[in-house]
């Protein structure tokens, strides 16, 4: 899911915040919701498609990429303790769960002024040159 943001309404950064907050409410769902019971499950590459989706790779400065690969870093984490070959512990995982629920708010912070940057700001050139008469 590309966020795009044209004229009018959608400038507002009220609306590009809570646009990007509510996009990712389904990755903190799906961070919510992972077991690792299940063996076609993979929350590292689906978090990292829908943040991928978000934004994009070759534009991304250097605080979005950070924060992307803090994203990777906590849900493989979150995999590692869910895996259901391994010892779970059930504190170790809800830590590691809200660990990579901050990583997605960092990532959040980071896709926002991201989008931010990336806004064209009209540019006074044209009023500036108009004849006089």
């Amino acid at each position: 899911m590309r966020l795009l943001f044209g004229k009018g309404a959608m400038s507002s950064e009220t609306l590009i915040r809570q646009e990007i907050r509510d996009s990712l409410g389904f990755v903190r769902s799906m961070i919510d919701h992972y077991s690792g019971l299940y063996s076609g499950e993979n929350l590292t590459r689906d978090v990292l498609r829908f943040c991928d989706e978000m934004t994009s790779t070759e534009d991304s400065n250097l605080r979005l990429r950070e924060a992307r690969r803090i994203v990777e870093e906590r849900c493989r984490q979150l995999a590692q303790a869910t895996d259901r070959f391994a010892q779970r512990d059930p504190a170790s995982i809800a830590a590691m769960r809200a660990q990579a629920v901050a990583a997605i708010d960092m990532f959040q912070d980071a896709a926002f002024e991201w989008h931010k940057a990336r806004k064209v700001i009209p540019s006074s050139g044209r009023l500036l040159r108009r004849k006089s008469g």
